[in-house]
């Protein structure tokens, strides 16, 4: 991987380094399209579902209640494997904004800089079951409960994009990569009655490149019909657990680590509403946040909008 952001970042140097540049075309390019979690980003919502809890439960059928030792189905709980293997990421929207301007007469090297948004979990709808509910450790009822999940991850890159035959002003294959300043958040929400508490894992800092193509055609003089492909390696540098009790994972908390570098942290997640079985420990490995856009979009070039 040192590889390419070394190929990367020559790719981007050289055509600075032309004496014939000139910075005459320049122009915006918007998209939007659909985001696939790959790698470690990807895997079942973090839910557990038809899970057979057995225990002491409180019979509320009999008056008065009475403890009765029974078996559920259909319990709905945080899975114990969210975080530590994986960030249970579905299908998402993505939109990006960029500027471009030309290194040389044909617009064949380009310079970009890229805004982008990738929400996933967009059509996954909220999951409803029953979960445990200790009492006053007398015993264990249950009662409905819901959640909700998204991850969201706000790039802005830096890049070289080549488009070899922009010379012919009909349409060209373009390719491109970036080094990407990337803001990784994630939030889980778990309702219950009235009540709710989230789980915020919010603002994570990481350094990545994206790679990616497509296929300009210019419908006017000022305007290209854009579309393509992005893979994006979110989490390339700057990886970390946190591994002190004071950053246990649970809910009610904000600003929660991601913790996608290898080591251990502490977390109770998975335990029933109310519980009191205290932290456990999990041993996480280093994980990859990748990502993959469909787009599709338009280039605007301002210089040549007069008389559009």
């Amino acid at each position: 991987m040192k590889k390419l952001l070394l190929l990367l970042l020559l790719l981007t140097v050289m055509p600075l380094a032309q004496s014939y540049a000139q910075f005459d075309k320049f122009s915006f390019q918007i998209t939007a399209g659909i985001a696939e979690p790959m790698g470690d980003l990807k895997g079942n919502t973090p839910f557990m579902y038809n899970q057979k809890w057995t225990g002491y439960w409180l019979n509320y059928n009999t008056n008065p209640p009475v403890v009765d030792s029974t078996q559920l189905y259909n319990i709905l709980m945080t899975d114990s494997n969210f975080i530590k293997d994986n960030y249970g990421a579905k299908t998402g929207f993505s939109f990006s904004g960029s500027a471009k301007i030309n290194f040389d007469k044909f617009n064949t090297f380009r310079g970009v800089a890229t805004l982008s948004v990738a929400s996933f979990n967009t059509f996954e709808s909220d999951k409803s079951g029953n979960t445990p509910l200790l009492l006053y450790n007398q015993g264990y009822t249950y009662q409905p409960v819901n959640y909700s999940y998204t991850f969201t991850a706000v790039g802005l890159g830096l890049g070289l994009e080549i488009a070899p035959t922009a010379f012919t002003n009909v349409f060209t294959p373009y390719f491109g990569g970036s080094f990407n300043f990337n803001f990784l958040s994630a939030e889980l929400t778990r309702s219950y009655g009235r009540d709710s508490s989230k789980a915020s894992f919010g603002g994570e800092f990481r350094l990545g490149v994206s790679l990616y193509g497509g296929l300009e055609v210019k419908v006017s003089k000022g305007i290209d019909i854009v579309a393509g492909a992005k893979y994006d390696f979110a989490n390339l540098l700057l990886k970390t657990t946190r591994s002190s009790i004071s950053d246990a994972i649970e809910y009610g908390k904000t600003n929660l680590s991601l913790n996608d570098g290898e080591g251990f942290y502490y977390a109770n997640l998975s335990d029933p509403i109310a519980g009191s079985s205290g932290y456990k420990t999990y041993n996480t490995k280093s994980k990859a946040i990748n990502y993959m856009t469909f787009f599709i979009g338009v280039n605007i070039y301002p210089g040549m909008m007069k008389g559009f």
